[in-house]
């Protein structure tokens, strides 16, 4: 009997030891999170904020490891490697996102929202939740969506003061089929063309100009090949918080809604942040000439005839309940 309570003993020991490491305290899992955009941008500033975020909600279980994303390439790279499970976590532009998930491509729509509070709206609110479920099936999870800011328009060649202005320019578009069709019915050239090769092509004349938010224009010095500045707000670009899936649904309860709590609180940040006047002052410094009054009503006039198209893609419902959000 002693013999059998010694080896029955011994059998738990040897159990314990070899089974010890597994039921230790896990080490903490390494999170990529990875953006594409200068410093003072709002996805460098919404990043930063969501790993300090997170390591304070769960630092002792997740640990992130932020990177620019240059390394990858453009952001529709920097996607497709977090579909893929490359990259755990991005934050990336609507536009971008909006070519693998197409409803959220109603962000896109030009001069939908009447400014930035309307936006915060919309895209804080039961629509954008709608859209999130989109996701799944595309690999991915929709953390928050914070601000990128409106879009404006750059060139090189003459001042534009209405949609006459920009015929014929040649115009870089985000490859998002919204955007080109957009700059097609202001009469534009489009070009599609990924962020990191537009620099070159508008300091060698490939390109007469571009549209982004204008800390993205004052990052990337476009002053430095860009004369004109028109504050034509066309479109209103939304940042994307997005998880692969898989890897999210690996988290457990607790891990998993730290990562959204820290998500939102890093989109507030965006929604909070206020670049545009402190980048304007130096664009203007760097030589552009920024023209804040302009003929909005026809640039609404030559989109106009796209409603149909809009109302095809995402439901005449749809763009009602978001043009009456208050």
């Amino acid at each position: 009997m002693r013999r059998q309570l010694r080896e029955i003993l011994f059998a738990g020991l040897m159990t314990a030891a070899l089974l010890g490491p597994y039921h230790a305290a896990a080490s903490p899992r390494m999170v990529s999170l990875v953006f594409n955009s200068q410093p003072q941008n709002p996805q460098q500033v919404g990043s930063d904020e969501f790993r300090v975020k997170l390591q304070a909600l769960a630092g002792k279980r997740l640990i992130i490891d932020e990177r620019a994303g240059n390394s990858f390439g453009s952001e529709a790279a920097v996607l497709a490697a977090t579909r893929s499970g490359a990259v755990d976590i991005a934050v990336v532009s609507g536009g971008i996102a909006s070519a693998v998930v197409p409803e959220l491509g109603v962000f896109d729509i030009p001069f939908l929202f009447r400014d930035t509070a309307h936006a915060k709206a919309v895209a804080t609110g039961p629509v954008a939740a709608a859209i999130g479920a989109k996701f799944a099936d595309k690999g991915l999870v929709l953390l928050a969506l914070g601000k990128q800011g409106f879009r404006n328009l750059t060139n090189s060649k003459r001042p534009v003061r209405s949609v006459a202005d920009v015929k014929g320019l040649k115009i870089r578009v985000i490859p998002n089929p919204v955007y080109q069709m957009t700059f097609k019915a202001l009469g534009a050239e489009v070009v599609p063309m990924d962020f990191p090769l537009v620099y070159a092509a508008l300091k060698d004349g490939r390109l007469d100009g571009q549209e982004n938010p204008v800390p993205t224009i004052a990052a990337n010095r476009f002053e430095e090949v860009q004369k004109h500045l028109t504050l034509t707000g066309h479109f209103f670009a939304p940042i994307v918080f997005v998880a692969n899936r898989a890897m999210f649904d690996h988290l457990d309860a607790s891990e998993r809604e730290a990562l959204i709590a820290a998500a939102r609180v890093a989109a507030e940040v965006t929604w909070k942040a206020e670049l545009d006047a402190e980048k304007l002052v130096d664009l203007r410094k760097g030589g552009m000439d920024v023209i804040e009054t302009f003929d909005r009503k026809s640039f609404v006039d030559a989109v106009k005839p796209l409603d149909p198209e809009f109302e095809k893609r995402f439901g005449k419902e749809l763009l009602a309940t978001i043009r009456s959000t208050p």
